[in-house]
This record gives C-alpha cells, structure tokens and sequence, in this order.
C-alpha cells in the first residue's frame, strides 16, 4: 500500500528524525532506570521488612522464660495488638521440643509451617492460615534444663510491603511520565530553534523564487555558510549566462531581421519575383516566431530573484498601441492594483503584454480591459473571443497556437513559451463581454 503525504514527509523530515530517536532513547533509559529502581526499592523494602521481623523475633525471645513444668513461657505480651487480632497477618509461634505449640491468639487454631534447615536464623516466604503470603523468621535456642532446642518463629503479612511497592511504582510512573514529556518537549524546542536557519534558508529561497530577492543574504550560522555562499555563486553565474544568451539572441535576431529587410524591400515591386518576396516574408516569421523561442528559453524564467511592476509597461505599450490603431475608437479600462509585480524579467513582460494587446487590439469592437495583481495578469476584450475547443487548444502547454488558431498570428505562440519558462500558466476563456480573457496566472508557480 502506498504510503500517505503525512507518512512520507514525516519519513524525510529531519526534525521528524531527530526527535523521534531522542524520544525513543528517552524513553528507554527511562524505562531501563524505573525499572531498576523498582528492583533496587524492592529488595530495600524486604531487607527491611526482614529486620523488623528481626527486632520482634529479639523482642519476643527477651520476653521468654522456662516455666516450673519445664515448659517455655512468654513473660509480658510483645505489646503488638496485631497478634492478638484473629488472622490479621501477624503470626508468632513455638515449638518446644515435645512437639506441643504455644501460638499467638492472631493464629488461633492454626499453625505454621516450619523450617528445619539447620540455620541459626533465616527468612523464609510461607503461607498462611487463610493462604496470604507473609514472611517469616525464625531461629532455634536453647534453654537451660531444656535438653532439646526450642523453634521459635514470627510472621508478618507481606501484601503490606507489596502495597508499599505498589504506590512507588505509581508515583514513580508518574514521575518518569512527567521528566519524560518534559524531555521530549525541550527537545522539540531544542531541535526547532537548531533548524530556525534551514527554515530561513527555505523562506529566503521561496522569496528568489517570487522575485522579492536575487540572492541568499549573509546572516546564517557558520555551519551553513559554505552552503549559502556556493548558492549564491551559482545564482550570480546563472544570471550572467542568461544575460549573455540573451544578448547573442537579441543580435542574431536583429541582424538577420536587418538583411531579410534588405532583401525583401529590393524584391517588392518586381512581379516576376513575388514568390521570392512570399517566401521571404514566410522566412521573416519564421524566424521572428523561433528566435521569440529562443530568447525565452534564455530569458529569466531560470533566472531567480527578477520581478518587474506591471503598471509602467502596460502604460507604455497601450500608448504605443493607441497611435499605432488610431483609426479604433478602444477603450481601455486598466485596474492596475498599486505595487503589482510579476516573477518576469522587463523584456518579457513587455513581450507577453505587447503580444496580448496587440492581439486584443487586432479583434476588440470597443473596449479592452487590463488587471493586474501579485497573482498575475488578465486582458479581455469585446471581440468575437474563442470557442470551447479552440480554448483548450489554446491552454494547452507546448501547442503551436499559430498553427491550432489560424488567423490568430505568432503573438499567442510567443506568449505561451514565455510563460511557460517562466513557471506560470496561459488559460484562454471567454470574457464577459463575449470577447477573448487571457489569464496569465503565478498562482501555482513552481
């Protein structure tokens, strides 16, 4: 199964990656140290436990004496009202060595299990009466005019001491749970404010790409100065290649277009030349639609960092066209917004509004209106505009628009390469006056 857009920028992201393995390695020293601090307050708290038992074992064994039928006798109580609650947990019992049992009232009529092993005191874990788990120490002595040793052993409950595990276990759950988002959120911030200059590096780029800069500026760590300073060689070399293309293509054009005049203007009145002059006049477009081409692929559509303001250009070429046409009685409505500017270099804003109005000029009745934003350019006019199928033919990328709408001329053509080069779209629609709307759009530019 194909993975998400989530899944795959989390996959390639770097801040993704740094933060995920600091957490996971977070998360298992944690889980390592919690759980060594379980042990580690376990075997303290049985130690502990085994030591109290300890002190009663001592204290009960103070309190014993030999009685005159040579029996064994506890002289006061051990002071602990536990033992003398019915099977609270707390046991403690005697075996003389004639097998009789002298219990406490906790056990009442019961017993329990007693260890021979030879020791001189342990700890053992045993049942009791009611099958709770308790903890029991015990020890063998030896009494005067007893000849035999004397078992005596003392239990206590051990669900109290799992109840003290249980309640550190919690808290230190909740303790490491806390240090641990904790640790994941200062490196969250850690991580986010290390990458703030790649982010800045990201945003100064898309910034050369709208044409807001020409190049990166000298303000990042050191670490990613190298990287700056290669790129920024590399948009200085770009931009002296496409000026240097662009003026070998503005003088090839101009000299072939200079002697094709020549020979054109020697040809005309001469009837029995006229197939020469076609076939130099079909030459002069030819080269004038394929050097337009050319100069394109070399304009600033490579070149990052170029912006142009639509306003001064529209208004020189509409003057321009207003003498040149001044047998058409056009109005032309401009709303311009203030500050617009194109991701273009000068030239081909002037070649991709000269080609446009010309071409609206050529059709519209009488009105022609020009809009501009930082979204991109519309001119529309009230001519006989397009149909649906010749709108798509129009639209589409890479089509020869001479060729798809004959009689259209090489102006649409040249505006399409333009455009293209330079990331944006040509969508040709009908206006609402019934005329031709050509959309120049930088809204979805690569």
């Amino acid at each position: 199964m194909a993975e998400s857009g989530s899944q795959q920028k989390h996959r390639h992201s770097l801040s993704f990656r740094l933060i995920a393995a600091a957490s996971v390695w977070i998360v298992v020293l944690l889980a390592a140290g919690g759980l060594l601090l379980t042990v580690a307050f376990r075997d303290s708290t049985r130690q502990e436990f085994g030591q109290r038992l300890d002190a009663l074992l001592r204290a009960m064994i103070a309190t014993m004496e030999v009685g005159p039928d040579g029996g064994i006798v506890l002289a006061k109580p051990l002071g602990d009202a536990r033992f003398d609650q019915v099977f609270s947990g707390w046991y403690w019992q005697i075996a003389e060595p004639s097998g009789r049992l002298i219990r406490s009232r906790s056990l009442w009529d019961s017993s329990l299990p007693v260890h021979d092993d030879g020791a001189d005191m342990g700890h053992h874990d045993i049942e009791g009466p009611k099958g709770e788990p308790l903890m029991a120490a015990e020890r063998d002595l030896q009494f005067p005019g007893v000849a035999d040793p004397v078992h005596v052993m003392i239990a206590g409950d051990l669900r109290e001491l799992d109840e003290r595990v249980r309640r550190f276990d919690l808290l230190l759950i909740s303790a490491l749970g806390l240090f641990a988002l904790g640790m994941v959120g200062a490196i969250v911030l850690q991580v986010r404010f290390g990458l703030r200059p790649l982010r800045a590096i990201e945003a100064d780029l898309d910034a050369i790409r709208n044409g807001q800069s020409a190049r990166l500026p000298d303000r990042y760590p050191a670490e990613l100065a190298p990287l700056v300073s290669a790129m920024n060689a590399v948009l200085d070399h770009d931009a002296v290649l496409i000026e240097r293309a662009r003026t070998h293509v503005g003088n090839l054009a101009h000299s072939l277009k200079t002697a094709l005049a020549v020979l054109q203007a020697e040809l005309r009145g001469k009837p029995e030349l006229r197939t020469a002059e076609d076939q130099i006049g079909v030459m002069s477009r030819l080269i004038e639609h394929h050097l337009a081409r050319a100069a394109a692929s070399a304009g600033s559509g490579r070149v990052l960092g170029v912006k142009t303001a639509v306003k001064p250009v529209a208004e020189q070429i509409v003057g321009v066209l207003q003498r040149v046409y001044a047998d058409k009685a056009i109005n032309v409505e401009m709303d311009i917004a203030t500050g617009s500017v194109v991701p273009m270099a000068r030239e081909d804003v002037e070649e991709v509004l000269g080609n446009l109005l010309e071409n609206a000029w050529k059709w519209a009745r009488s009105r022609i209106r020009i809009s501009a934003n930082a979204q991109g350019i519309v001119i529309e006019d009230d001519g006989p505009g397009l149909s649906p199928e010749q709108a798509v033919a129009v639209s589409r990328r890479g089509a020869r628009l001479d060729e798809a709408m004959p009689g259209w001329g090489l102006g649409l053509a040249i505006v399409a390469d333009i455009v293209a080069l330079n990331g944006a779209s040509l969508v040709m629609e009908r206006s609402e006056w019934g005329g031709l709307k050509a959309i120049v759009s930088f809204a979805f530019r690569a």
